[in-house]
C-alpha cells in the first residue's frame, strides 16, 4: 500500500470517529415535559369550525380544537394561589465557610 493509502484511510477512520463519540453529546429534548398534562377547558362557540369528532377548547388561554379533560369552563377555573410566608429567607456568607448559607 502506498502512503497515499494509508494517509486517506486514516483520515477517513478519525473522521467517523468523531461523529460517533459526538452521538451523545447532542440535545435530545426534556424527558420529564407532558405536553398533555394541562386541563382542557371546553369552549362555547356559536359555530364549530373544528374536525369531527373535535370541539372548541381552551388550553392554557389559548382556543384550538380538541377534547375537553374537564366540564367546567375556564373563565370559572379555580385559581391556584402560593401561601407566602411571613419569615424570608436571608443569605449571608459566613467566615471561614465557603459559598452562601440561607437561613
Amino acid at each position: 500500500m502506498g502512503i497515499k493509502a494509508v494517509t486517506l484511510a486514516a483520515g477517513m477512520l478519525a473522521a467517523s470517529a468523531t461523529a460517533a463519540l459526538a452521538w451523545g453529546e447532542m440535545y435530545m429534548g426534556d424527558g420529564t415535559n407532558d405536553p398533555n398534562s394541562g386541563q382542557m377547558f371546553p369552549y362555547q362557540a356559536s359555530a364549530n369550525y373544528c374536525p369531527s369528532g373535535l370541539q372548541p377548547i381552551v388550553m392554557n388561554g389559548v382556543i384550538c380544537c380538541g377534547t375537553p379533560t374537564t366540564t367546567e369552563h375556564y373563565y370559572n377555573a379555580p385559581v391556584r394561589t402560593k401561601k407566602r410566608s411571613h419569615h424570608r429567607t436571608r443569605a449571608y456568607a459566613p467566615a471561614g465557610v465557603k459559598g452562601v448559607v440561607y437561613k
